[in-house]
């Protein structure tokens, strides 16, 4: 029996099936049906997209709530501490509780070990299946699932949703997902399931082709459609301050506020209350726009453009981890930093489009410090900076993420940038605020 947190972790993370990436549905369902299929005991809204999953999840989860629903919600990767992961009602599940839930996991685990090793469950599969365990133990109204990875053969798919949404297809995780916009649309498209309502945020023309032939195979009627059937105007940016217009077939909300920075964040705040009033369609329940306004309100998703105060410095965590994500980081800063003096840290995983983010972020900033991301696929950083010593002579290289972000800090500028990879925001977020990391 594990007694404490670490020794939980360290089981998840060192055994057989390890980190690696095992895509296929035949582990987690296995698993699943030995925990007494957990998944079918709620509904559940299922998310997925190259960017704005997180974002559109975390604000899918707070209308919810201020709907007065027990809400389970399911993301990935937690930036500090692997309880993020798994929150009710905002609440991440408590160490004790991850604990008693994976003990009971550890018998039907080590069932599928001696199987066959290509059996063994993977980290992330072993932690789907916890999460939906735990939901399913406390009797959750709904859950909310952020695709780890595509979303075809991906251990969220091992659930029937209710509404399936897709946020946005770009190029990211080509080795895996495929090299065109059609063939990465047709692994996101995979999480739709029959009877769903569906809900597609800004995705172009090919794209959308292939989603409507998945949907139209499986028969989905209901298709919401971002700039057709729901769209936003009115934006307004203001670092903590956001507003939008909103309008759908079934509500029209003016002066909505929130907290959440970036200017992509009007896209993901719409198709979040689109994706709950699709879901409250199915069940008969009408949108309530004052609980709606205030819990945007709050809204926010840290480690995306958010702002945060250290030693009197301003300081932004952006993962921007892939070419969308660094095109929006750009479009962001010239939006609400155009006249101010900038200076960021940044980390790049190996497997990225290192050359293209490196280009487009590389002259918005007056002094750039590369490190090395904490993550085993940062194995070359000093790549990443060669690559933007090509084009800035404001940048130097610090391996040591800490000691770069310490050094970072003590130069004089008006704001500071985290940015590049999630892993490096988790690791300068936890040191901040001094957080434990597991």
């Amino acid at each position: 029996m594990i007694s404490n947190l670490k020794e939980a972790v360290d089981y998840i993370y060192n055994r057989r099936g390890g980190t690696r990436i095992k895509y296929g549905l035949e582990r987690i369902n296995k698993l699943c049906e030995l925990l007494g299929n957990p998944q079918k005991d709620f509904p559940v809204i299922h998310v997925t997209g190259t960017n704005g999953k997180g974002s559109t999840s975390r604000a899918i989860h707070d209308i919810l709530k201020a709907h007065g629903l027990k809400v389970g919600i399911f993301t990935s990767p937690h930036l500090t501490h692997i309880s993020e992961r798994i929150k009710i009602n905002g609440k991440p599940i408590k160490d004790t509780e991850f604990i008693e839930t994976l003990n009971d996991m550890i018998i039907p685990i080590e069932k599928m070990d001696a199987m066959k090793e290509e059996m063994s469950p993977s980290f992330f599969e072993i932690i789907t299946a916890l999460a939906l365990k735990y939901f399913s133990n406390n009797k959750i109204d709904i859950a909310v699932l952020e695709v780890g990875l595509g979303g075809r053969l991906d251990a969220t798919n091992v659930v029937n949703s209710d509404v399936s949404v897709i946020t946005t297809i770009q190029y990211d995780h080509m080795n895996l997902l495929g090299n065109t916009l059609e063939d990465i649309a047709f692994e996101k498209a995979g999480i739709i399931k029959k009877n769903n309502n569906l809900v597609l945020g800004k995705i172009n023309e090919s794209a959308k082709k292939i989603i409507f032939e998945r949907a139209n195979e499986v028969g989905i009627k209901n298709i919401f459609q971002f700039d057709k059937d729901f769209y936003f105007n009115d934006c307004a940016f203001s670092l903590n301050w956001n507003s939008i217009n909103y309008k759908s077939p079934y509500n029209e909300i003016d002066n909505l506020v929130y907290k959440a920075n970036g200017t992509y964040q009007p896209y993901n705040v719409s198709t979040a209350i689109m994706a709950v009033e699709s879901y409250f369609e199915k069940i008969g329940k009408n949108l309530d726009i004052a609980k709606t306004k205030k819990a945007l309100k709050n809204f926010i998703w840290e480690g995306r453009f958010e702002l945060v105060e250290y030693k009197n410095k301003n300081v932004i965590l952006e993962g921007a981890h892939n070419i969308s994500g660094a095109l929006a980081l750009k479009n962001s800063i010239k939006t609400y930093l155009k006249n101010f003096k900038k200076a960021a840290l940044i980390g790049i995983l190996d497997d990225k489009d290192i050359d293209g983010m490196v280009k487009i972020i590389a002259n918005e900033f007056e002094y750039i410090i590369v490190t090395q991301v904490p993550n085993k696929r940062s194995t070359n950083p000093e790549n990443v900076y060669n690559l933007f010593k090509n084009i800035t002579n404001n940048v130097i290289f610090i391996k040591n993420p800490i000691e770069a972000f310490n050094k970072l800090i003590s130069i004089p500028f008006d704001y500071y940038f985290i940015t590049g990879s999630l892993y490096l925001v988790g690791k300068i977020r936890g040191y901040m605020f001094n957080l434990e990391e597991i």
